[in-house]
């Protein structure tokens, strides 16, 4: 009787293990809400921004679009600010966050990153009479990151001597601080620089400060919502969505997408 009994409460623990690991299944719980909730900054041109229709626009919306449409869910889209992108999801506040997001090791110690969606440089962008040509001779410099960024984590790695390094909470506040003159460049994205470039002629790359290879975030964790997600990529990738919405957005197609 005892060894029936332990038979029998050890199949009720198997039982209800199975039931909390379906329970807490992302993927499922997306699919069965009926909605994903996004992360992406509506400030970063032309990844996300807010068109003439003010509807959100860009290469990561686009993305965005494109996931829900294959879950088969509704999509909503939270704009948010480059600091607050790894705590919502963690937090759960967000499913996934496709926000110009580049891989890091570090950041990998928090959240899950899928397959690169997009390689991109971070660069320096500053006025076309600058003759800056390298972070050492930005010494004596204001420069302009955004918070929490890789190209914030650049400049701290670099820890070049001499160089102010200004902080700001968004990359639309850093661009604007390049603008009005608050600092001498800025360390960003080649995508957004584009961007910025096309309105702003007399500014330019400077020189390219390192790689940047960005990837959907996502809590960790939830390998069937990675594995679906990295699917996803694939598909896109070999039906040619991604190299079209590259072409379209950044005005480029990278030659490859590096895989884990």
């Amino acid at each position: 009787m005892k060894t029936i009994q332990a038979l029998a409460l050890g199949t009720a623990l198997l039982l209800g293990s199975t039931f909390a690991a379906s329970a807490q299944n992302l993927l499922d719980d997306i699919i069965k809400r009926g909605t994903i909730n996004v992360g992406v900054g509506l400030g970063t041109p032309p990844f996300g921004l807010t068109n003439e229709k003010m509807e959100p626009d860009g290469y990561d919306v686009q993305l965005a679009k494109a996931v829900a449409r294959d879950l088969g869910v509704k999509l909503n889209i939270v704009d948010t600010v480059a600091s607050n992108r790894i705590p919502n999801i963690t937090s759960g506040k967000l499913d996934i966050v496709i926000y110009s997001f580049s891989i890091t090791a570090e950041r990998a110690k928090t959240i899950a990153f899928t397959n690169t969606v997009f390689v991109d440089q971070q660069v320096y962008l500053g006025p076309k009479d600058s003759k800056a040509g390298a972070l050492a001779e930005l010494k004596g410099k204001k420069i302009g990151v955004t918070r929490a960024s890789t190209n914030d984590i650049a400049m701290a790695r670099a820890n070049v001597e001499g160089v102010i390094v200004q902080r700001y909470d968004d990359d639309a506040s850093t661009t604007q601080a390049l603008l009005s003159g608050q600092v001498d460049g800025i360390v960003t994205s080649g995508g957004l620089s584009s961007a910025v470039r096309g309105r702003n002629p007399n500014l330019e790359n400077k020189f390219v400060v390192s790689q940047a290879p960005m990837g959907i975030g996502l809590k960790r964790g939830e390998p069937d919502l990675l594995h679906w997600l990295n699917t996803q990529i694939f598909m896109m990738w070999t039906n040619g969505e991604i190299q079209a919405l590259q072409k379209k957005w950044m005005g480029f197609e990278n030659a490859e997408l590096p895989r884990f």
